[in-house]
């Protein structure tokens, strides 16, 4: 059993007896709130003693518990997508590249982005769809669309691991994970998370800024000019559109980030830093408000404010002719035609 190889292994290179290694083991765990194993327990308890233990691959966390906020995170997975590599500007006139590589295992996915030299692991082909990587070290976060993602950071690694079984295959959770096509509900029938596709008003656009400053490398939000993970920087503004949407059986708060928000209103972020805020909100209230969409989208719970809230990954405008389809093949259904 590795827990037990590892305590044997960790009370070898300290002083502590067995006993008092346990305790700090479970005191760990519980601080953690079950967010790790306990095999992983030990490996932070170790690192926190300044002791290596043997890098094993099992016995890692599910990443089904990742949660936001981890440090020295170690995961398994299989590569099912890879995004396109995109190169950009930085602040300091040279070009940067990203890219993201998804894995997932038997309980759930996360996103991996790669910067700069570490896109190179896809560019010559280190790593590729299919392999079984482990990615060690890692800082867990959470994006501006809700999700949890890994951030290699100046200490992660990715390595390749050989002979893992047990792992679905990449069509197996490309199915899982990826061809998820929301059906049609009603607000009112949504009662937890999950992927939803619902047709409403919008009746409210709340006020606010509607931009927010994001690091021109990796993307995410930035705070006085500076970025967790890329420092002192020169922020691009990014557009955020936060509304409620109405069907007619309740209502549900929506968010639309980035280009996705821009495509909504018809402006771009650097249209609507022009205008003063209450101009954006006037301008933007009038476009959008009392227009009817359809939105797709993943709802989860707000645990500050108790409530359910969408994160909108596409939208469509209302399509007469295809609607009036979808409400003949409903009535079809309950009358048994």
């Amino acid at each position: 059993m590795e827990f037990d190889f590892l305590i044997t292994d960790l009370q070898n290179k300290c002083n502590l007896k067995k006993d008092d290694i346990l305790n700090l083991v479970d005191k760990k765990y519980t601080e953690m709130k079950n967010l790790i194993t306990k095999e992983g327990a030990v490996y932070l308890v170790a690192r926190e003693l300044g002791i290596d233990l043997p890098d094993k691959p099992t016995g890692r966390m599910p990443i089904k518990n990742i949660g936001v906020g981890l440090r020295n995170v170690n995961v398994i997975g299989r590569i099912f997508k890879i995004s396109k590599v995109n190169e950009f500007m930085k602040s300091n006139g040279t070009m940067g590249k990203v890219s993201n590589i998804f894995i997932g295992d038997n309980t759930g996915f996360v996103r991996v982005p790669l910067w700069d030299d570490q896109v190179k692991l896809l560019e010559e082909n280190v790593i590729s769809i299919g392999d079984v990587i482990q990615v060690g070290n890692g800082l867990t976060r959470e994006n501006v669309f809700g999700d949890v993602e890994i951030s290699l950071g100046r200490f992660g690694v990715i390595t390749l691991v050989e002979d893992y079984s047990g792992l679905p295959s990449i069509e197996e959770l490309s199915k899982m994970f990826l061809n998820i096509s929301p059906e049609r509900t009603d607000i009112t029938n949504i009662i937890s998370g999950g992927n939803f596709e619902i047709k409403g008003t919008m009746v409210q656009l709340f006020k606010g800024n509607f931009l927010f400053e994001v690091c021109p490398m990796c993307g995410n939000k930035t705070q006085n000019n500076r970025c967790i993970e890329h420092g002192d920087t020169t922020p691009n503004k990014a557009l955020v559109l936060s509304f409620i949407l109405d069907d007619g059986t309740g209502n549900l708060r929506c968010v639309l980030f980035r280009e996705l928000a821009e495509k909504m209103c018809g402006k771009t972020s650097e249209e609507l830093s022009k205008l003063e805020p209450e101009e954006r909100y006037q301008l933007l209230s009038e476009k959008l408000v009392g227009k009817e969409f359809i939105l797709l989208g993943r709802v989860k719970k707000n645990k500050l404010y108790d409530r359910l809230e969408m994160m909108v990954n596409d939208f469509k405008d209302i399509n007469p002719l295809e609607e009036s389809k979808k409400l003949v093949d409903e009535l079809e259904l309950m009358v048994g035609a």
